[in-house]
């Protein structure tokens, strides 16, 4: 009895090995496939990731070159024509391609709520768009940063915000890079300037304008694409109508010019290219790669805009400038990502990517798209 006793015990130790055995090979063939699973999801991931944030340095930068090239390099007759075909592309095409990410709720009093910003945001296209055409690309993305200054004075009136000494040094880097440029710009344009000086305040406006309207009206930022686009389109056409030549637009020698013609449209698509890229890139990226881009974009305008358009005309005083102003733009980014990780919080999406740089979505895009 005793021997049977101690077979049995024995059969059924090694039946519990064996079924431990056929556990841990099961654990360990699950931890294979999950790992697998894992490892194809993260290359998925790095895939979009990697094609977001190219995607959006294209469209950023694309669209400054093309829109100096169809202004000045094709002599295209009416800014104010290229800015209401921009407006008007936008409202189509986020009307056909996103029409199911739109609020299908209905908003009476949208027109009240988002028409002052329409208003800034009609006055930031066109003006941009002049100002693009008026001066050469460095000295525009010069005077461009300067609108980090109207933000910032305007959150601390009217939102109260305030902004760490470092930040505050690093935007008075910026604007003491323009004031030297503009001392070394030998081509200045006094109407130039001006229509850059109205697209900063504007751009101001825009920016504060839809922080409010995002936080506290509920919109999101594809639907204040939209509404503006759609108050915007009158606004504009009437513009079009009292101060363009339609003869000048209409004899325009370049319309059978292909490449001319893929410049323009490009140029049109514009407005939604750059919003949903920008979108995907802090999606799948994250804000401060988002920002880094942004810098990217800005030196590659400064220094490649030389050589684009054929206006500019280069001093010792004016590319000092242009250096000390990129120069200010890495250190602001820099310190805006330390602050906002100092204050516990981790940079990802669109959402924040706006705290994070607070030039705003519309910012950025204006800044690109000018």
């Amino acid at each position: 009895m005793a021997k049977i006793r101690q077979r049995q015990s024995v059969r059924s130790s090694n039946i519990g090995k064996k079924m431990q055995a056929t556990a841990g090979a099961g654990t360990l063939i699950h931890s294979c496939i999950e790992a697998i699973y894992n490892i194809r999801s993260m290359t998925v991931q790095s895939y979009y990731a990697i094609l977001a944030a190219t995607t959006y340095m294209v469209c950023s930068i694309g669209i400054m070159f093309t829109n100096k090239l169809v202004l000045t390099s094709y002599q295209f007759p009416s800014f104010l024509t290229l800015g209401l075909v921009q407006t008007l592309f936008t409202f189509l095409l986020i009307r056909i391609f996103f029409s199911s990410e739109l609020n299908k709720t209905d908003r009476p009093d949208v027109f009240r709520k988002v028409f002052p910003l329409s208003v800034c945001y009609a006055t930031d296209i066109v003006m941009g768009i002049a100002g693009t055409g008026s001066i050469n690309l460095p000295m525009f993305s010069a005077l461009r940063r300067l609108s980090n200054m109207f933000i910032m004075i305007g959150e601390y009136i009217f939102l109260g915000i305030v902004r760490t000494c470092a930040i505050y040094t690093c935007v008075v880097v910026m604007v003491l890079g323009a004031g030297v440029a503009a001392v070394g710009d030998i081509t200045f344009d006094a109407l130039g300037y001006t229509y850059i000086f109205i697209n900063n305040f504007s751009t101001a406006g825009k920016a504060l304008l839809t922080k409010s309207r995002l936080r506290d009206q509920g919109f999101s930022s594809l639907e204040l694409l939209y509404y503006n686009s759609g108050f915007m389109v009158p606004f504009l056409a009437v513009l079009v109508f009292v101060r363009t030549d339609f003869n000048a637009l209409i004899q325009f020698r370049e319309w059978t010019n292909p490449l001319f013609l893929l410049y323009f449209i490009f140029s049109c698509c514009s407005a939604v290219l750059l919003n949903y890229s920008l979108l995907q890139c802090t999606h799948y990226t994250s804000a401060l790669t988002t920002s880094v881009i942004g810098v990217i974009k800005n030196i590659v305008v400064t220094y490649a805009g030389m050589f684009v358009g054929g206006d500019y005309r280069y001093t010792h005083t004016n590319f000092i400038g242009f250096t000390l102003g990129v120069l200010g733009a890495i250190l602001y980014i820099y310190y805006a990502y330390k602050q906002n990780q100092s204050e516990g919080q981790k940079p990802r999406g669109a959402a924040d990517y706006e705290k994070l740089t607070e030039l705003k979505i519309t910012h950025q895009e204006t800044e690109n798209k000018g």
